[in-house]
C-alpha cells in the first residue's frame, strides 16, 4: 500500500534529521571539506523541490541516504551533532494529502527516543511556491536543549490513484547558544522552488 510507503519514507527522512540533534549518527558521515554553501540551493535525486542554503549553513552530505538532503548551522561545524544548532532537509514521496504527510512527519519526529514535551502551536494551509500545502510548526524538547520545528507538505504533482507526490521540508532549530533566529524556518521555507522534470 502507498500510504504505508508513505508514512516509512516520512518516518526514516525526518526522523533521520532529528538524530542529528539526538545522537552521533551524522558525525560519522559528516563531510568536513564540503565548505560553506551559502547561496547555493539544496536538493537532491528524486527531490521535486529546492530550497536556499542560508549564508552561515552548511550541506551535510550523506551517500548513504541521497534522497534525504540535509543542511546544518553553523558551517564552521566540522563534528556534525557535537556543534549544530539547527538542521533542515527535504524529501520527496507520495500521500494521500498534504496534511497526511505534514502530520506523519511532525509524529515521526516526536517519536523518536529522548524526545519530550512535544507540543503543536500551530498549523493549517499554505501555499509554497504556488502550491497547494500543509504545515505543522511545533517545539518539543531533547536533553541537550528545546526546540522549534516546522514540517510542511507541498503538493508537487497530480493525484493517481488516490496519492499525491507530495514533497516535505523539515526544519529546526534548537535554543543552544549562536542558534540561528527562529525566523529562518520561514526564510527556508519561503525559498523553496519546484524543480523541473
Amino acid at each position: 500500500m502507498r500510504f504505508s510507503h508513505c508514512v516509512v519514507a516520512v518516518t526514516a527522512g525526518i526522523a533521520g534529521s532529528a538524530v542529528l540533534f539526538a545522537g552521533p549518527a551524522i558525525a560519522a558521515r559528516f563531510d568536513p571539506s564540503s565548505g560553506s554553501v551559502g547561496g547555493s540551493r539544496l536538493s537532491g535525486p528524486g527531490v521535486a523541490i529546492s530550497v536556499a542554503i542560508p549564508a552561515g549553513w552548511r550541506q551535510l552530505p550523506d551517500e548513504s541516504h541521497p534522497q534525504l538532503p540535509q543542511m546544518v548551522y553553523p558551517d564552521t561545524c566540522a563534528a556534525g551533532v557535537t556543534c549544530a544548532s539547527a538542521l533542515a532537509s527535504v524529501l520527496s514521496t507520495s500521500a494521500a494529502s498534504a496534511q497526511t504527510a505534514a502530520a506523519a512527519a511532525e509524529q515521526a519526529v516526536i517519536g523518536q527516543a529522548g524526545i519530550q514535551g512535544a507540543t503543536i502551536t500551530s498549523e493549517g494551509p499554505i501555499q509554497v511556491a504556488g502550491r497547494s500545502g500543509y504545515y505543522v510548526r511545533f517545539g518539543y524538547s531533547q536533553p541537550n536543549g528545546k526546540l522549534q520545528a516546522e514540517t510542511v507538505a507541498i503538493e508537487t504533482g497530480p493525484a493517481s490513484s488516490g496519492m499525491i507526490p507530495t514533497s516535505l521540508i523539515f526544519v529546526t532549530v534548537s535554543d543552544l547558544a549562536g542558534a540561528p533566529p527562529v525566523s529562518v524556518i520561514d526564510e527556508i521555507v519561503g525559498s523553496t522552488q519546484l524543480i523541473a522534470r
